[in-house]
C-alpha cells in the first residue's frame, strides 16, 4: 500500500520545477487538438509529442539522453504548428536540461514531461536514472531571443 502511494508522489513534478513554455497556446477546439506540439529534429521537422487530432487537454513524456561523452545538457527546441516543417513563427522555446551525472553518450537519461491545457504547453523534466538534480531553463523565447 505504501509502495504505490510513495510512487504516485515521487512522479508528481513539483510545482516550481514547471516551466511554462508556452502561456498563449490556443491549440484545443471541441475536445481535440488543433495544432501539433513537438521538438525540432536533425531534418527540420516537427517530431510530435503530441498531434492535430488526439484529445485535449493532453499530457504525456519522453525519454531523452545524450549524443555525446560528457555532455554536460540537453537543449530540446520546441514548437507547435498545423505544419509537419518546423518554422520561426512555429517556435515557442528552447530548453535547457542540465544536472545530471556526466556520462557516456547515451547513459545519462532525462524524461521530459508535457501537459497541454488551459491555453497552455507547460514542462518539466525527471531523472529516470536518479543521478542528480535535473534542472529545466528556458534558453530562447518564442521570438527567438536568449533569455539565459
Amino acid at each position: 500500500m505504501f509502495k504505490k502511494l510513495f510512487s504516485k508522489i515521487k512522479n508528481k513534478a513539483p510545482l516550481d520545477s514547471r516551466v511554462i513554455i508556452d502561456s498563449n497556446a490556443p491549440i484545443g477546439a471541441d475536445g481535440v487538438l488543433t495544432q501539433t506540439f513537438g521538438i525540432r529534429i536533425y531534418d527540420g521537422t516537427i517530431a510530435p509529442f503530441s498531434k492535430v487530432g488526439e484529445s485535449y487537454p493532453s499530457k504525456g513524456s519522453y525519454s531523452f539522453s545524450t549524443d555525446e561523452d560528457l555532455q554536460n545538457q540537453i537543449t530540446l527546441e520546441f514548437h507547435r504548428s498545423s505544419e509537419a516543417k518546423a518554422t520561426f513563427e512555429s517556435l515557442i522555446g528552447q530548453l535547457r536540461i542540465r544536472g545530471y551525472k556526466l556520462e557516456e553518450a547515451r547513459e545519462p537519461l532525462v524524461r521530459v514531461h508535457y501537459e497541454i491545457s488551459n491555453n497552455q504547453i507547460v514542462i518539466w523534466v525527471t531523472n529516470e536514472k536518479n543521478n542528480g538534480e535535473l534542472s529545466v531553463s528556458i534558453v530562447k523565447n518564442n521570438e527567438g531571443s536568449s533569455v539565459h
